[in-house]
């Protein structure tokens, strides 16, 4: 999935605080690289929570 290889790679976002540290895969850093691509109705709380789960990573954002 594109926005987990994007955070593999370091790409910063426009959520990070610090752009020159590595980007983590957290939920709020995960919806922002989807912004814009998809439809909020009802889907990202699912994609979020899969993509998640794929990255290893807990809702809180620390690795599992």
């Amino acid at each position: 999935m594109a926005v987990l290889d994007e955070i593999k790679r370091g790409v910063p976002s426009h959520v990070q605080a610090d752009v020159s540290a590595r980007p983590r895969a957290t939920n709020m850093e995960m919806r922002e690289r989807m912004s814009g691509n998809l439809c909020r109705c009802g889907a990202y709380s699912n994609i979020a929570e899969a993509m998640e789960e794929v990255a290893g990573v807990t809702p809180a954002g620390r690795r599992a």
